[in-house]
């Protein structure tokens, strides 16, 4: 079996693209199987209530479910929970208008299913990144990214297959996806059979008591979760609650609401490319601050200054790309904190309480507006928000440990190849000797970044070329002959300028040497 790093990074493009593919026809389901009980019930509470089912089983399974996936081990878990997510999903299409009591029970399967497998997926991506040598930060904003672009894809797709196929269609096409997915994630081996694999079995609650010690144990984790906690809670908020009602108060148009929510995820999904690009340079802590302070409050509050939609969708294509920051940073963190044994456990933990806060989020919401009004709540809403965002700065001596956990940068000569982003970084930022030539004058200057550490200075001509002629760069070699071509000229013409007055001069010397021998 080939375990080289190139083959590391293909099962790592594999196993992201099944996330991808699985992540399009879970939107597809998202909206076929709520449309499906609409059409057949005309019920709304049941409608909510399909769906209330499925997040539910999702976020606890994904706790409780955490310690046998260890015993199992990621690839197989993930291959099985597709395997089950395809016969379960098809059992919906098949049999889901028979009974509202045997659809749930389906709806709440596949949410364990669900959970399982993007669990096992999520663990999968640690032991890849280590063995292909991948940066952590990059690879979490390209998956991140990925993912997101395949949400939207799914989103817009979504709406098409069930009115061309109907909500039974949609949720076949989802079924295939998870097909998909299987066949994608079969050759993924190498690192994760090695690694998460062959997790040593530990009694069950045992296991899930120590995954919540080592949660409770480490400060920066939840602070990170509980900070995510709340911020997924005013995100909801706004998501279900503000941005519909300022939409319906406004202008009464629906599609006003497509084109905020579009520009929030292609902001994101711009971002991410950003971040995956910059991720080798930029610090990890600044980046978190700046993602909220920037691409938080503002989203908020331009909801109650403007009525004019293109400004809400700019602040909110801005907030998406400042945001985009966030989730990277996050998942980096937790990658390289966590020992991979406990991946899984953690992974259910953090995913639970991280999106504990998103139902309460609409409640919330709808309270306030209720009892303030839209313009008032949204105000409330955003000076409680602004003050969860102050968290990592007045915690900063905790949060900035963020950067500690990014990976020591690479160095000339220690056998990893730098970064090309390196060297832009260190020109604009690091040290820089300057040496200039002007009109015959040779100086020197020498600044770090914005401090000034050598002011200009005069070099004698000598020194600076034999140290340029050492440079063996045809331009440089160039422009050093074109120089020294130019010296010799200077040099012909102060000549011939000496000349010339000598020449002039030497008459009337001679006149004067004769005048004094007369007298």
């Amino acid at each position: 079996m080939d375990t080289s790093p190139k083959q590391h990074r293909a099962d790592l493009v594999r196993l992201i693209a099944a996330e991808a593919v699985s992540n399009i026809g879970t939107r597809m389901t998202f909206f076929a199987v709520p449309w499906l009980v609409l059409v057949t019930t005309g019920d709304p509470v049941k409608v909510g209530l399909v769906a209330g089912v499925e997040t539910l089983t999702y976020v606890v399974s994904g706790v409780l479910a955490a310690p046998l996936q260890d015993r199992v081990g990621a690839r197989r878990t993930s291959l099985w929970s597709d395997v089950g997510s395809v016969a379960v999903t098809a059992a919906v299409a098949m049999v889901g208008t028979r009974g509202f009591g045997l659809l749930l029970v389906l709806v709440g399967v596949l949410g364990v299913l669900r959970a399982q497998g993007d669990r096992a997926k999520a663990t999968m991506v640690v032991p890849l990144m280590g063995a292909a040598g991948s940066d952590y930060a990059r690879v979490a904003a390209v998956r991140e990214g990925v993912l997101r672009t395949s949400t939207l894809a799914g989103s817009s797709l979504a709406g098409i297959a069930v009115v061309v196929f109907g909500p039974i269609g949609g949720i076949w096409i989802d079924a295939a996806t998870y097909a998909v997915a299987v066949v994608l994630m079969i050759p993924v081996r190498a690192a994760v059979t090695a690694s998460a694999d062959a997790t040593a079995a530990v009694p069950y609650f045992t296991a899930l008591r120590d995954g919540f010690t080592w949660f409770r144990r480490n400060r920066l984790m939840r602070a990170v979760t509980g900070m995510l906690f709340f911020t997924n809670l005013f995100n909801q908020a706004s998501a279900v609650v503000f941005v519909p009602l300022w939409v319906y108060e406004t202008m009464d148009d629906p599609a006003a609401l497509g084109a905020v929510a579009t520009a929030y995820a292609l902001g994101l999904i711009a971002g991410n490319v950003l971040v995956a690009w910059l991720a080798p340079i930029l610090p990890r802590y600044p980046m978190l601050v700046a993602g909220y302070l920037i691409g938080g409050v503002p989203r908020f509050i331009v909801l109650a200054l403007t009525d004019d939609l293109l400004v809400i969708v700019v602040v909110t294509l801005v907030g998406g790309i400042a945001m985009s920051s966030l989730n990277p940073t996050v998942s980096a963190m937790i990658y390289q904190r966590t020992p991979k044994e406990m991946l899984s456990r953690m992974g259910g933990i953090i995913t639970a309480v991280a999106f504990g806060g998103a139902p309460l989020g609409g409640l919330l919401a709808g309270y306030l507006v209720q009892y303030l009004g839209l313009t008032d709540a949204i105000l409330v809403a955003t000076g409680l928000y602004f003050a969860v965002t102050l968290t990592p700065v007045i915690g900063h001596r905790l949060w900035r440990e963020l950067d500690d956990t990014a990976p020591p940068p690479p160095r000339v000569g220690d056998g990893r190849p730098l970064p090309a982003l390196y060297g832009r970084a260190g020109a604009a930022a690091g040290p820089r000797v300057s040496l200039r030539y002007a009109e015959g004058r040779w100086t020197v200057r020498a600044r770090h970044g914005l401090r000034r550490l050598l002011p200009e200075r005069p070099v004698p001509p000598g020194t600076a070329v034999a140290a340029l002629a050492r440079l063996e760069v045809e331009p440089v070699q160039s422009a050093l002959r074109a120089t020294i071509d130019h010296d010799r000229a200077l040099a012909e013409n102060r000549t011939r300028t000496v000349r010339a007055r000598l020449a002039h001069l030497e008459p009337q010397l001679a006149e004067l040497t004769r005048a004094l021998e007369r007298g």
